[in-house]
């Protein structure tokens, strides 16, 4: 299944993302940022929390968030953030050694560096007094990113009372996601959709990744062009990280996944690398109506 870009809705679940930034720019040193620029309409769900630099092993960060939508909260987006700078972000990405995808073995080989962030990835579920969830008495969420994510929306069903209404000849309910990244965070969704499509836990309808490095090889890319979903991964040609990590005939095939999208930003904002990679440059060539970064004017 594939449906061509549509620059509004990626501009939209793009927005998710940039509020991912903000939260973390305005608690740099607060593992639960307040959701202050999230989408009217959507309430947060859960902080995502990872594990970013390879050769140090930081304390986890804040990372992403999962939102769901007020009206129908089994509909559900979720948005991951990229490293705050190039040097960061080459920093997560320099172990380019291939792998089997520790959660999909049979899905080809991905940069190890990627697969262990993703390894690292914790769900922290949102406290919700209101509805008689005592977070700290709560189990901890375990497992791979997907398994996380599965207990939190049977959790979530629970306190609505809806954990066991699902239509004749399913399982669980349906789950509508939209998976959307910049950067770093554009691989990591890369591999949750990949896992889930093993698992089969989340609906996911559509992948919308800004700036993304290549993930995996070229096994890796035939199995995820073929999953039944749309994927619109947008690309300005001067950014350097989609070029990363670098191809090596017989050594490093990485491969991109489908479909690319690509624009040139040297058109609206200014000449340098930050602003070449900067999540508002990407939201601005999809809605003009976004601002640039104030140094990329």
């Amino acid at each position: 299944m594939s449906t061509s870009l549509d620059p509004g809705k990626a501009a939209f679940y793009g927005q998710f993302v940039a509020a991912a930034y903000d939260m973390y720019a305005t608690n740099n040193h607060d593992l639960r940022p307040a959701p202050e620029s999230i989408p009217s309409g959507w309430e947060l769900s859960a902080w995502i929390n990872m594990s970013d630099f390879l050769f140090q092993m930081s304390e986890p960060k804040f990372y992403g968030i999962v939102v769901h939508e007020i009206l129908n909260p089994d509909n559900r987006i979720i948005a991951i953030r990229g490293t705050e700078g190039i040097v960061e972000w080459l920093d997560d990405g320099a172990s380019i050694v291939m792998v089997p995808f520790r959660e999909v073995p049979s899905a080809g080989r991905v940069a190890f560096g990627f697969d262990n962030i993703y390894s690292t990835m914790k769900i922290v579920p949102v406290p919700h007094p209101d509805r008689g969830l005592d977070a700290a008495a709560a189990p901890e969420l375990t497992g791979s990113f997907a398994d996380q994510l599965e207990q939190l929306a049977l959790r979530r069903e629970a306190e609505r009372g809806v954990a066991h209404q699902f239509a004749q000849g399913r399982t669980r309910r349906e789950r509508p996601t939209v998976v959307t990244g910049h950067s770093l965070g554009s691989a990591l969704a890369t591999l949750f959709v990949l896992e889930n499509s093993l698992k089969q836990r989340f609906d996911i309808s559509l992948c919308t990744t800004l700036a993304s490095p290549r993930v995996g090889n070229l096994e890796f890319k035939h199995l995820f062009d073929a999953l039944p979903l749309t994927s619109w991964r947008i690309v300005n040609t001067c950014d350097v990280v989609p070029k990363l990590p670098p191809k090596l005939p017989f050594i490093l095939d990485y491969e991109h996944v489908a479909q690319a999208y690509p624009f040139d930003s040297r058109l609206f904002a200014k000449k340098n690398l930050g602003c070449y990679h900067s999540i508002d440059t990407y939201l601005h060539w999809l809605n003009p109506s976004l601002p640039l970064a104030a140094e990329c004017v």
